[in-house]
């Protein structure tokens, strides 16, 4: 009896053929580190490579800062996504927010020519403390510009004018008073009067051009 209840204890709770019965948590446990140590290494070239972005194209460290998120994908490995935070206003910024992206992800491939595997991209925020120099909305035609004219937040940047439909935009004419016109208008026809008495009084100013006769 004694051998049946010992049976019937190892078959309600299988042993574990493997050697150490704990290694598995242990080795999960080794993972759990290991993915976090991978994280703070990541992390750390985003800060580099940040700084380097910075110093290299002579912007002040303290007008951009970064977040350093991490991703989780069923399609790719966990990775990392990096937040932009501006805490300057400076127009420029956004201007070149692109080819400031494109230098930090080259400076970051420099550090680790694998980081395009996980890094899984760049966002945008504003972390300003005053907002008082942050220019206000352009006129709704505005945005139609050039580009040129897009970031130009000096005196020159004036809303258009806004003229009712159907007027031809051209030199402008200052009319002239009616006594003005009329006196001009006397003057010509008195010159005319004049030219055509003094070709009457002579005759037939065509005579001299007939043929004579034979």
């Amino acid at each position: 009896m004694f051998d049946l209840f010992g049976k019937k204890a190892a078959a309600g709770k299988p042993r574990d053929s493997r050697p150490g019965g704990n290694s598995t948590q242990f080795r999960q446990s080794q993972m759990t580190q290991g993915s976090s140590s991978v994280h703070s290494v990541r992390k750390d070239l985003l800060r580099v490579a940040l700084r380097e972005t910075l110093t290299r194209n002579g912007i002040p460290p303290g007008w951009v800062s970064a977040d350093m998120l991490r991703t989780n994908s069923p399609k790719r490995e966990a990775g990392m996504h990096v937040r932009f935070l501006i805490h300057h206003w400076d127009p420029r910024l956004m201007l070149h927010g692109v080819a400031l992206e494109d230098d930090f992800q080259q400076r970051l491939l420099m550090l680790d020519p694998q980081a395009h595997a996980w890094l899984a991209g760049f966002s945008w925020q504003f972390a300003l403390e005053d907002k008082a120099a942050c220019p206000a909305l352009p006129h709704p035609g505005s945005w139609m510009a050039p580009p040129q004219s897009v970031f130009d937040t000096g005196p020159a940047s004036v809303a258009p004018v806004t003229r009712p439909a159907g007027i031809i935009e051209g030199p402008m004419f200052t009319p002239r008073p009616i006594d003005e016109v009329r006196a001009d208008l006397e003057r010509l026809l008195a010159l005319r009067d004049q030219d055509m008495k003094r070709h009457g009084d002579g005759g037939d100013n065509f005579a001299p051009t007939r043929p004579a006769g034979l």
